[in-house]
């Protein structure tokens, strides 16, 4: 039988503070006082302004110790509907006992990862996080790591995965676990053939190139004696850039980033094939490629020194063309080869080479922007070197040569250390002199002494081998480029710089 009554008073009756006859539907002192009766079901309200038992606003106290952090007054609760139906679920003491459906479950927000990554692979990523991303050439700058995070964590697709297999082997060859990081560059190198096979969109091509280049840093840093994979590394980045930048088009933010990230391994890659006596035909054609070289030149901002190149695009790309003439080193000199070198003299002679100190790692810090000043002049002062020794054949004696390796000098002098292996082996090279030579030993002694210095090392076997050839060399009868081959050639692979 249906009930007559309710178990507590109206709303109206509340709020007229009466005893309510709680009649149902309607209680009869509404009907009789001709008041819409409110009913008996859950009302929600805000406290009148005049209510001291709700007060509105709380009265902060003016002690000094006051009862609550200024944070938690901002602070909310949040309640679902799902709370509510719970709620009135639990006063009707007359639905506990009816058969009552789970209140619905509150949804958790999304991770922040598409994907999960287990203990080991947290523990890495952290560790690489910590302790190997500012050590890598190139990829150390906070503009790079930040490239990465988010090419990492976008999607779950294997361009993603190879980019995260290419950190844990870093993070394990820092770790001194080869076996590991071996197995993670072998995963890593298997992720971009999955991903070059299945998904032809720009995005991965631009994943997968941020993998590779990665992957070049490992084999660099991998031995201390040959970087077995390097060159092909650098290649596919390379072949893959080629396909993905138009040459007639400029680029800023992240795609400038990545270009010119791949436009630097392409120089340093067309150097090594160009001093090292068994290059196969692949990388010989592949270094004379210029359509990286091409789209770099529409860049506005060829003045300013890239953190990711360590100089400016104006001097990288002058030293790029120079390698590009010394590539064609079959050729007899000629009075068009030496308005090519005028040419590109001039060019680094006069090469602008500016600073944002927004894009330096500490802006506050004076040695800090003094360093990468000096490592960007180093890298002009080594173009004009290599111009002058490998280009024309200036003799060591020449007034114009001395002045370039003095003011190189005077900088290595002032460097705690140096790495940015390409101008450290072209000046360690003009070292004659017991003085020089102890600047040169010292900063890589300095390098060696940080970890993930196999570069260093392996660049120092250059060097070495170099000063042998020319102490031996009294006369200055052997020409200096048969001796940087001479050199370069001491290794089984494609010697790798970064």
């Amino acid at each position: 039988m249906a009930r007559s009554t309710s178990n507590k008073g109206c709303w109206t009756c509340k709020d007229r503070k009466i005893a309510c006859d709680k009649r149902l539907p309607s209680c009869m002192n509404c009907a009789r006082s001709g008041r819409p009766c409110q009913g008996y079901g859950m009302r929600l309200s805000w406290p009148r302004s005049n209510d001291r038992k709700r007060a509105m606003i709380s009265k902060i106290s003016d002690s000094n110790g006051d009862f609550c952090p200024s944070w938690l007054m901002d602070v909310f609760v949040n309640v679902y509907t799902s709370d509510i139906e719970l709620s009135q679920r639990l006063v009707d003491t007359e639905l506990l006992y009816s058969s009552m459906p789970h209140a619905n479950t509150i949804l958790e927000n999304p991770r922040w990862t598409p994907f999960m990554l287990n203990r080991e692979q947290v523990n890495l990523f952290e560790y690489y996080e910590r302790n190997v991303a500012k050590l890598l050439t190139a990829a150390g700058n906070p503009h790079v790591q930040s490239l990465m995070m988010r090419s990492v964590f976008t999607d779950s697709t294997p361009a993603s995965y190879a980019i995260l297999y290419a950190i844990y082997a870093l993070s394990c060859l820092h770790l001194s676990d080869i076996v590991r990081a071996i197995e993670y560059k072998t995963k890593a190198y298997e992720a971009v053939q999955i991903s070059a096979s299945n998904y032809p969109d720009t995005k991965s091509v631009l994943q997968r190139i941020i993998a590779v280049n990665f992957l070049a840093l490992y084999e660099s840093y991998a031995s201390t004696v040959a970087a077995e994979h390097w060159a092909a590394s650098v290649c596919y980045s390379k072949t893959a850039a080629i396909a993905t930048f138009c040459a007639e088009q400029s680029y800023q933010g992240d795609l400038a980033l990545i270009l010119d990230w791949v436009y630097y391994y392409d120089t340093l890659a067309k150097f090594s094939v160009r001093h090292f006596d068994r290059s196969t035909m692949g990388a010989l054609l592949c270094a004379k490629k210029k359509h990286i070289q091409y789209a770099e030149m529409n860049s506005p901002d060829k003045t300013y020194i890239v953190p990711t190149i360590g100089c400016s695009l104006e001097v990288l790309s002058a030293i790029s063309a120079i390698l590009d003439t010394a590539l064609d080193y079959f050729q007899p000199p000629s009075e068009s080869l030496s308005n090519t070198f005028d040419k590109l003299e001039r060019r680094l002679k006069f090469a602008r080479q500016d600073l944002r100190i927004n894009l330096l790692e500490d802006a506050s810090s004076p040695h800090e922007y003094q360093r990468v000043k000096d490592i960007a002049e180093l890298y002009r002062l080594a173009g004009l070197v290599y111009l002058h020794r490998a280009g024309r054949g200036t003799a060591t004696t020449s007034y114009a040569l001395q002045t370039i390796i003095d003011e190189a000098f005077a900088i290595m002098q002032r460097l705690d250390t140096c790495n940015r292996t390409f101008p450290l082996f072209i000046i360690s090279c003009e070292a004659r002199t017991e003085a020089q030579r102890a600047v040169i030993l010292g900063v890589v002694q300095r390098n060696a002494a940080r970890p993930l210095s196999a570069n260093t090392t392996r660049v120092w076997g250059f060097v070495e081998r170099f000063w042998a050839q020319d102490d031996l060399d009294t006369e200055q009868e052997v020409d200096y480029a048969a001796k940087i081959t001479a050199a370069l050639s001491r290794t089984n692979s494609l010697p790798a710089f970064v």
